[in-house]
């Protein structure tokens, strides 16, 4: 799917934003601020309920220890969020979700705010319906999630709020994405966020099929353990894994099945190579043209060649291997971990996720491809301390839950290994060091499928397909940087 071309024609309707952001500015009758008091923030681990301490100076703020500032009333203001996925029902299927809605209820009723989710657009549309309301003057919603993907054009266009001058929140706290304030890091600002830290694209792998062919079921946890889950050993594993088993020259059960923008972009990371990076300078490079990149995709492409790697079947949808993998068709599949909520309740075989094997000259890691929250530019600034102050209060740890045990909940029961699976792949998956920022998504113009498709159709060899886009991709890099 190629979101950026919708976007690029965004641009068009953007070139009215300056005159509108300024008029939006002054009046913002559309998005009244309530009266408050100001008072210090609690920490993520302490009870929100509990009374504030501190001094109270002129004008009612109060302060601590403490770098943020606590909104003491907010008046009945309705926090509204938009997304592309919330569900209208309320989830309280499990403790952990019984005891989150427990906690918002008592915010809600201590600090007097609400905050309210709804579904406004399907993802593709998400950044086009924000472009038009803000530029209207009168969004909808006061915090907006928007895909990785289609962030580059609003905030190019000044359409987003830089939540650098937000006293009531510290985007250092240990529940805010880095990746994501890296990402949306722009001229001394920070327009974008996230509490999400998503594990992203990794190997899922059937056991069944493993122990068949004469390897032992869990063993890709325990190489992943030791380090020695490699790209010799997984050629290995394709190699055992890719079978006809009636012996009629026909492959009955291959190795792979995968998406090849996961796959290529998979292999690239964990050979120390990216499809764009960011020099010294905070500057954007096209960084295809490097050797361990262009060894990357050889490396992948030559597993495609000795038919270890399912093909695309004619005319099926993008998402084709999700089914291949879990009617058994493959052994293992490069996908994004949220896909396990595809075939989890419907697989009858029991399966496992490791990261991407590691090349000799890097490691193991993913490449995050996670949720952006924004807020409006034309809200003033009076507004959007109460709106993210409630946001912050939303999104802390649920008590008497860790970090940890938080964002685990939603994972357990899709998985049937979890303590392999949650609690070491996708733990793995969430630290600093086995993630890659996705610069390539700040870049319109460009999509990862201008080089994958071709080549994981083996139309172009990698070094004929960057021969191809290298000037394209050139070009929009540049604009990217300004010059």
């Amino acid at each position: 799917m190629r979101l950026t071309k919708k976007i690029v024609a965004m641009s068009l309707v953007a070139a009215l934003t300056a005159s509108t952001m300024t008029a939006c500015g002054e009046d913002n009758s559309d998005t009244p601020a309530p009266d408050n008091q100001e008072t210090q923030a609690p920490d993520s681990d302490s009870d929100a309920t509990a009374a504030p301490e501190g001094e109270e100076n002129e004008g009612g703020e109060v302060t601590d220890s403490g770098s943020k500032k606590r909104l003491e009333d907010l008046g009945g203001i309705e926090i509204k969020v938009g997304d592309f996925y919330t569900s209208p029902e309320e989830d309280l299927s499990t403790q952990y979700a019984e005891d989150t809605y427990n906690y918002r209820q008592e915010i809600f009723e201590k600090y007097n705010f609400t905050v309210t989710r709804e579904k406004i657009s399907s993802f593709t549309d998400m950044a086009e319906t924000f472009t038009t309301e803000v530029i209207s003057g009168n969004p909808s919603m006061d915090i907006w999630y928007l895909y990785q993907d289609t962030v580059n054009e609003p905030l190019k266009n000044n359409l987003l709020y830089d939540l650098s001058k937000v006293k009531t929140v510290d985007f250092s706290e240990e529940k805010w994405n880095p990746q994501i304030k890296d990402l949306m890091t722009y001229n001394g600002g920070i327009y974008g966020m996230s509490t999400e830290l998503e594990p992203r694209a990794c190997i899922f792998f059937n056991k069944r099929i493993l122990e068949e062919a004469g390897i032992p079921r869990d063993e890709p946890y325990e190489l992943q353990a030791s380090g020695e889950w490699t790209w010799a050993k997984f050629e290995e594993y394709c190699a055992k894994l890719t079978q006809d088993i009636d012996s009629d020259g026909v492959t009955d059960i291959y190795a792979m099945a995968s998406f090849s923008k996961d796959y290529f972009k998979l292999a690239a990371a964990s050979n120390g190579a990216q499809f764009v990076s960011k020099d010294e300078n905070g500057k954007y490079v096209n960084a295809t043209k490097s050797q361990n990149f262009l060894d990357a995709a050889n490396w992948a492409t030559d597993l495609i060649k000795k038919g270890y790697i399912q093909p695309k079947p004619e005319g099926a949808s993008w998402d084709w291997f999700i089914t291949a993998f879990r009617d058994g068709e493959c052994a293992m599949q490069t996908a994004e971990a949220y896909t396990v909520s595809s075939f989890s309740g419907s697989m009858d075989d029991e399966f496992g996720i490791v990261m991407f094997p590691a090349s000799p000259n890097g490691s193991m890691v993913t490449v995050p491809f996670d949720n952006v929250v924004v807020v409006p530019s034309c809200f003033d600034d009076e507004y959007v301390e109460k709106i993210m102050f409630g946001y912050d209060l939303y999104t802390e740890c649920t008590p008497n839950y860790t970090l940890d045990e938080s964002w685990k909940q939603r994972y357990y029961s899709q998985f049937n290994d979890p303590e392999r699976d949650v609690d070491e792949t996708l733990a793995l998956m969430r630290e600093d060091e086995h993630r890659i920022v996705d610069y390539q998504s700040m870049i319109s113009g460009t999509d990862y499928g201008d080089f994958t498709y071709p080549v994981q159709a083996l139309a172009a060899t990698p070094a004929e397909q960057l021969e191809k886009i290298t000037p394209e991709w050139d070009s929009y890099i540049k604009k990217a940087n300004g010059e």
